[in-house]
């Protein structure tokens, strides 16, 4: 589930660059070692872009651990089978698909723009 999830978040990367007609000039990046991967959102042209924002997933056992300093996020999923014996997420009791859990750890950083302290 773990790969799974990975390999989406990865096309979710490339899909949400692909986007035309954004104005916002976010570049996002996705990067993968081992029990972990990110995706950061970058501002700004040349060869420094500025990071704005990082997501990442950490396999810990059968959890995963999605977070983010950036945007609010925090969350712990479980790896278990529905009734029907499909693989689901868990979080907080509650079963979700994929899909469900990549929007609740991408939505923010791709779509919401991040707003500095004063």
């Amino acid at each position: 589930m773990f790969e799974r999830l990975r390999t989406r978040v990865r096309d979710d990367v490339l899909k949400r660059n692909g986007l035309l007609g954004r104005a916002d000039g976010w570049r996002f990046e996705f990067d993968s070692e081992d029990d972990a991967f990110e995706v950061a959102r970058l501002v700004g042209g040349g060869p420094q872009p500025n990071v704005s924002g990082i997501v990442t997933f950490e396999r810990s056992g059968r959890r995963i651990l999605i977070h983010s300093e950036d945007v609010e996020l925090d969350l712990t999923v479980v790896v278990a089978l529905d009734p029907e014996g499909v693989c689901r997420f868990v979080v907080d009791e509650a079963m979700y698909s994929d899909w469900e859990i990549r929007r609740m750890a991408l939505e923010q950083l791709f779509f919401e723009e991040h707003e500095e302290p004063t």
